[in-house]
């Protein structure tokens, strides 16, 4: 029925017609010609074009202006009433395209708009809209379907948009030719829009119930109660097309939002389970999304609505879910709420105030696992549990995040240093303990990667001098009994040692497994030498460990009777010793000597691993007849024991698991006065038993003698750190010479502020340094 119009980039010639004719004469376009000219070889066409006749086209008379808005307004009232048009819509168009080529544009634009509006406002506004939010206001609210003000705006909005569409066909020549060019104008579409909107929308009474309509069906939806869709979705499709959508409804539905939410939390969020909680937060955020999606909500609103769900049930109650929740799911285990929470936090920009309870939470669990003197036999096993542990949920839970890496670390660093030198200590005999059992028990692989992990929490001790000294004591213990379990492993965990430390640490405990290097070539020679077979010694199978006494452990000399033919077997040793090392003093620690013994016991031929001591005091027995008992001070007379070494020993014969002696009376303790003998009624079955496991315990007066070791290799360790710094800055004032002592010493043990200023004064009296102002001092070379 419409057709295509004339191009405006030429002039066009019009030619008038008369209007009392039905019939108009087509427009008259004069074609442009063309002159063609041909020449030779190379020659150029040309198109020339002859300008149209612009002459202005005669005006139309008023009776024929009137009698064609007649038929148009009849037809508007139709369209406008829903009913058929009785007119032919191509004489409307032509009536609209005459008067508009008759320049009557502006009036018949005029009483457009007018018609239009007064529809709008007569027919839909008074009719329908007012009436329908008159009805809503004397029931209190939105009670039906028939009162809903949504679903009345719906309906008069498609209503309007056919009938606008129907509108635009007939004046669509008056749409695409004057409100295409005229200033200010726009066209009949976006009028009508324009019309609709400030009529209806905009209404206060209207577009207040209108935007509470939807308000409450959102509020509904999410109650999870059954809502129109399609509805609400015409009507923001509607808000969103007439350009109220940002102004109108979004600022109302986000405070919708924020009210539901904050309310949802205020009800949850102290009662709630925090995993439970946690999964309420995803499930709302997951329902804003696809609520947003169904409904056709503009991006900004749904990213909005979003971040008001993170704000009113994260951002706003960290403190509370952190102190509700946090530790207990770490006590247990729970990795996939911690996920949850992390994932939560990060979004709301609340991450340190999760890294602060993550590092309370590491400090306090440590302090308990550390601080505990009862629980130093498990202290690093703990640890290393503990850690093992933190580690899996800064994997998994927190992906591997590096504040959180950090903020272990930090922790760790403190509150295994809270108590000084015990935990240095335990991680030395917890090496130990693994060096001795080694692959005895398990892998290899399970051995390094239990090295690697206790490597871990020897990075975080300050007392690294302790841990020196008990782990050279150890070593030397495993060294010298016999007691390592693999070279192998021994070297590995020293290499890792030398790795974290540098040589300066290990260079000592290089020098121990040298001289036992050292000590087997030795001894090969001795063997083949005429000093190792001698009749008097008894046929000892003798071997003996040089040690440099630099590098080792030092050794408290113990008073010892040896039989006679264990003495001639030391003393050939050293003759041959003394022969091939000539400067050298040989001495002997008798304290750390082992011995298998061949025993002919009533039950028959044992092989016993013993102590030096456990197999001098057992040889007193040799000579005693059978069912004769020794005193306590016969023992001690025929050994010279002190009466400490001498209870221990007599302790592991006769009151240990395996029972070689029994005492008289019965009992745990040894007292002078007690009785011993041989036990008539040992039962052992096994051939091959270890009585020496005592060797292997460190006494109460090992331990501090170790320590006292520490603190006096320390007082050393401070001078020379001194006089380091002296020789560098020559001039220091008092301040920052402790502070650079501290830094320069703080891995090999928190130092003491009097030690350091003690031997200060101590280098001022040996004349390596002066003092002068009081505070500042100079470096005497």
């Amino acid at each position: 029925m419409l057709q295509n119009f004339p191009s405006r980039g030429l002039p066009l010639s019009i030619e008038s017609t008369s209007v009392g004719k039905s019939s108009s004469r087509l427009l008259s376009a004069q074609r442009p010609k063309r002159q063609r000219q041909l020449s030779g070889p190379g020659s150029v066409r040309k198109l020339v074009l002859v300008p149209a006749n612009t002459s202005l086209p005669p005006p139309v008379s008023e009776k024929y202006f009137n009698t064609t808005w007649d038929a148009l307004n009849a037809a508007l009232v139709s369209i406008f009433q829903d009913v058929p048009i009785t007119t032919s819509c191509e004489l409307l168009y032509r009536g609209v395209e005459h008067l508009c080529r008759a320049d009557k544009s502006r009036a018949l634009w005029d009483n457009l708009k007018l018609r239009m509006k007064n529809h709008i406002i007569n027919d839909f506004l008074e009719l329908e809209l007012l009436s329908a939010a008159e009805v809503i206001s004397a029931s209190g609210g939105i009670t039906s379907k028939a009162n809903n003000m949504a679903d009345v705006v719906d309906g008069v909005w498609t209503r309007w948009t056919t009938q606008l569409g129907l509108i635009r066909n007939i004046f669509f020549f008056m749409d695409r030719s004057y409100l295409l060019t005229a200033p200010g104008e726009k066209s009949i579409w976006d009028t009508g829009l324009d019309l609709f909107r400030k009529c209806i929308v905009e209404n206060a009474v209207i577009g207040s119930h209108l935007i509470s309509s939807l308000i409450i069906y959102f509020g509904r939806n999410r109650s999870h109660e059954t809502v129109q869709v399609p509805l609400i979705s015409n009507i923001i499709r509607m808000i969103s097309t007439l350009g109220v959508y940002t102004s109108a409804f979004h600022p109302q539905f986000i405070a919708a939002t924020s009210e539901h939410y904050g309310a949802l939390a205020n009800l949850h969020v102290e009662s709630m389970a925090i995993p439970d909680y946690l999964k309420l937060v995803f499930e709302s955020l997951d329902f804003e999304n696809e609520q947003a999606t169904s409904f056709g909500l503009e991006r900004a609103t749904r990213n909005e609505a979003v971040a008001v769900v993170k704000n009113e049930l994260v951002r706003n109650e960290v403190e509370t879910i952190v102190d509700r929740g946090f530790d207990d799911l770490l006590n247990s285990d729970d990795i996939s709420s911690l996920s949850n929470m992390f994932g939560l936090f990060e979004q709301v920009d609340q991450g340190k105030i999760l890294i602060a309870a993550w590092s309370e939470y590491i400090r306090r669990e440590g302090l308990k696992l550390v601080m505990e003197p009862s629980k130093d036999a498990v202290m690093v096993s703990s640890l290393l549990f503990f850690k093992a542990k933190l580690d899996n949920v800064l994997e998994k839970a927190f992906k591997s995040n590096d504040s959180f890496d950090n903020a272990m670390r930090e922790s760790f660093d403190l509150f295994i240093n809270k108590r000084q030198n015990v935990p240095a200590e335990m991680i030395a005999k917890y090496i130990d303990d693994i060096l001795r059992v080694g692959n005895k028990e398990m892998e290899d692989d399970e051995m390094r990667e239990r090295m690697d992990r206790v490597l871990v929490l020897f990075r975080f001790i300050q007392g690294k001098d302790v841990f020196e000294a008990f782990y050279k004591k150890d070593l030397a213990k495993r060294l010298l009994l016999n007691k390592s379990a693999s070279d192998d492993a021994e070297r590995s965990m020293l290499s890792r040692l030398k790795t974290e430390c540098g040589t300066g640490f290990t260079q000592k405990l290089e020098g121990m497994f040298k001289d036992i290097e050292l000590s087997k070539d030795f001894m090969t020679s001795f063997k083949n030498s005429k000093y190792a077979s001698n009749k008097n010694d008894g046929g000892i199978d003798l071997y003996v460990n040089a040690l440099s006494q630099a590098f080792w452990p030092s050794y408290p000399d113990v008073p010892l009777i040896l039989p006679p033919h264990m003495a001639k077997a030391l003393e050939n040793f050293k003759t041959f010793y003394l022969t091939k090392q000539t400067g050298r003093r040989l001495t002997w620690r008798h304290s750390l000597g082992h011995c298998v013994v061949k025993a002919d016991l009533p039950k028959g031929r044992k092989e016993l691993s013993m102590s030096l001591f456990q197999t001098v005091v057992l040889l007193l027995f040799d000579d005693v007849p059978d069912g004769k008992d020794l005193t306590y001070e016969e023992v001690k007379a025929a050994t010279s024991l002190d009466d400490r070494e001498l209870v221990r020993t007599l302790q592991s014969l006769a009151c240990g698991k395996i029972r070689v002696l029994s005492k008289d009376p019965k009992g745990k303790d040894v007292n002078p006065g007690d009785r011993f003998k041989v036990n008539l009624k040992f039962e052992e079955k096994a051939y091959r038993l270890r009585i020496n496991q005592i060797q292997l315990k460190e006494t109460p007066e090992e331990n501090k003698d170790t320590h006292d070791q520490v603190k006096r290799d320390r007082q050393y360790e401070i001078q020379a750190c001194v006089i380091r710094i002296m020789k560098s800055r020559k001039t220091i004032r008092h301040v920052e010479l402790i502070q650079q002592t501290i830094e320069q010493t703080k891995n090999r043990g928190t130092l003491d502020l009097g030690d350091i200023k003690k031997n200060i004064e101590k280098l001022i009296e040996k004349e390596y340094m002066e003092r002068q102002g009081g505070d500042t001092y100079v470096y005497l070379a």
